[in-house]
């Protein structure tokens, strides 16, 4: 798990991104390239906490008692076109990912009912989910799937939005 090191480490808010995967499996790693491509091109104001959770599984529990709000990109697997995205919210996520459907081998759903279990309560859970083309090795997204991260970042801003966080492009802040 990996916190980034700009000023957005710092929240002045309890809203959480997650960018979830291996980046050395392809599509598998959509989540942790969409979170660094948010570093890189756009600026959160207010703040908020922004984590490379890569494969972290268990490591992330605490952070479901610390924020209240917690957005998770990620790969996931279920029966639709290399590419598709889902949001799922709250209930939803534990409903549609059992059978486990993160490719990961500690899946969301098992992360969840941890959270639920120990009666951690995050007033909002959200999950940005992206059907993989390749989990082959290597580092780089398939173009099919590369393809659709404008897409996914406009509905990160919009979920953020929805929470009173702007995700401004840093050409128009700087």
């Amino acid at each position: 798990m990996t916190v980034n090191a700009n000023a957005q480490s710092n929240p002045s808010t309890d809203i959480l991104l997650i960018g979830l995967g291996n980046v050395l499996l392809s599509d598998e790693g959509i989540g942790v390239h969409i979170l660094r491509q948010l570093e890189r091109d756009y600026r959160f104001e207010p703040t908020i906490m922004l984590i490379d959770g890569g494969t972290s599984g268990l490591d992330l529990l605490p952070l479901f008692a610390e924020y209240r709000r917690i957005l998770m990109i990620d790969a996931i697997a279920c029966n639709a076109a290399p590419s598709h995205i889902t949001v799922w919210r709250d209930a939803e996520i534990r409903r549609a990912l059992n059978p486990k459907l993160s490719v990961h081998h500690l899946g969301i759903s098992d992360l969840l009912a941890l959270v639920e279990l120990l009666d951690y309560s995050p007033h909002e859970i959200v999950l940005v989910g992206i059907v993989p083309e390749s989990l082959e090795l290597g580092v780089e997204l398939s173009p099919t799937v590369a393809r659709v991260i404008p897409t996914v970042i406009a509905q990160v801003r919009e979920i953020m939005n929805g929470w009173g966080v702007a995700v401004l492009e840093q050409s128009i802040v700087d």
